[in-house]
């Protein structure tokens, strides 16, 4: 499948998916109903996080296996990595649903908490079976995005349709069970697409090196996505116990736009990974420029779309009298950090291109507690804009220490680059 197609598919999928709920999300603020949008924002969000535990960095490390592996052995190879990856994800979605458990019976503050963490709890075991990684690998991202849009889709009709005129725990209990409805659907195409294509797995016992290598993997790989996630949800902690409900609202709202925004060039980049991997595994004198060189369609969205929430920010401050009005400086104020924000990302993309999960985890996780303590310290001053400093100066952070590790990692690209 051609990149345009690929893109023009994720950006399908992001308008199916998050499009939905950013306009479910668009018409709670206009009702008003700043409580619902609070509680449906905090604990989808957090299913977003299980999910992306669950993945365990497998849509990277699956994608990099197939577009490395070779066409003699590729179909054995990807049947034995799938396989032991699967194995690995099951565990992680097994914990994580014992933990909801716990969490709705014994912990949750209230009924909506408890009610959407049990109906949401099974999706994550359906999520451990996915193969978005798979079709990445195969340059078919476009199909991926299409179908990762399910469990915001499913979220949203609920949200709208059902959760405002329930009870909590009736509401709570409907839009966990979207999430997890959404989640089958999502693994179901998936599915049915790479039988389309006529790719068939191959039967493969997992073994202990197989799951040690998985577990090594996607170990490294949550330490590069995890880090990222708890700080979106650290902050989202810090500006319902500071700020309150309707303040916590517009800046989930805000941030629900530039986090819609990045994804949007997350999807480009997804759609250039084969050809980067393929560009840093060879002899490679100058690995820093060949990120940029390789993604420069993802360095062009990141400007485009920068000016594009500047823009959109000025123009919502010139009508007062709508509510949306009061998003406005947040959005703008926000601009800059899709600009370090795309750097950091072109630059991750580059190291995981060629297999350097341990360092990625690294500086991601330096770089971003230093943007939680600088969220805490800012906040008494700032208010909420001091999450936005933290964005900005944490990113900009990130710049420098992946630079660097991508400057020190010349001699080992093209050893890694041979590895499926």
């Amino acid at each position: 499948m051609s990149s345009a197609a690929n893109i023009g598919l994720l950006f399908g999928g992001y308008g199916f998916g998050q499009g939905a709920v950013f306009l479910a999300q668009t018409w709670l603020i206009a009702a008003g109903e700043y409580r619902l949008l609070a509680a449906f924002g905090t604990h989808f969000l957090f299913a977003v996080l299980g999910s992306l535990v669950v993945d365990a960095g497998s849509n990277t490390t699956l994608a990099r296996h197939a577009a490395s592996s070779s066409r003699e052995t590729g179909v054995q190879e990807l049947s034995r990595a799938f396989w032991d990856t699967t194995v690995f994800r099951v565990l992680l979605a097994m914990t994580l649903i014992v933990a909801a458990g716990i969490y709705a019976l014994a912990f949750a503050p209230d009924g909506f908490s408890s009610s959407y963490a049990l109906f949401a709890a099974p999706g994550l075991l359906v999520v451990a079976c996915n193969a978005a990684g798979l079709l990445d690998g195969f340059k078919l991202s476009g199909l991926s995005g299409m179908s990762a849009a399910f469990p915001y889709a499913s979220s949203a009709l609920i949200l709208v349709a059902v959760a405002r005129h329930a009870s909590p725990e009736a509401a709570g209990a409907a839009l966990g069970a979207a999430f997890s409805a959404g989640s089958l659907l999502m693994v179901a195409m998936q599915w049915i697409a790479l039988g389309k294509l006529g790719w068939r797995l191959h039967a493969h016992t997992p073994t202990l090196r197989g799951l040690r290598r998985a577990a090594r993997e996607g170990g490294a790989m949550l330490c590069v996505h995890l880090p990222a996630q708890l700080y979106g949800r650290a902050q989202l902690v810090m500006s319902a116990t500071w700020f309150g409900a309707e303040t916590t609202a517009l800046f989930l709202y805000a941030k629900q736009i530039v986090t819609g925004v990045l994804q949007v060039i997350a999807f480009v980049q997804r759609v250039e990974f084969p050809t980067l991997v393929a560009s840093m595994s060879g002899h490679n004198a100058n690995p820093l420029g060949t990120v940029f060189r390789v993604q420069k369609l993802v360095a062009a969205s990141g400007l485009t779309f920068s000016a594009a929430v500047a823009a959109a920010g000025l123009v919502a401050a010139q009508f007062p009298e709508s509510r949306f009005s009061a998003v406005a400086p947040l959005l703008s104020a926000f601009s800059p950090a899709i600009l370090t924000v795309t750097a950091v990302i072109m630059m991750m993309q580059g190291l995981a291109a060629t297999g350097a999960y341990e360092g990625l985890a690294l500086d991601i996780t330096i770089f971003h507690v230093v943007g939680v303590v600088t969220s805490y310290v800012l906040l008494s001053r700032s208010g909420v804009y001091a999450f936005i400093v933290a964005d900005i100066l944490s990113t900009l952070l990130g710049i420098l220490l992946l630079a660097l590790r991508l400057g020190r990692s010349r001699p080992q690209i093209a050893a890694m680059g041979q590895q499926p």
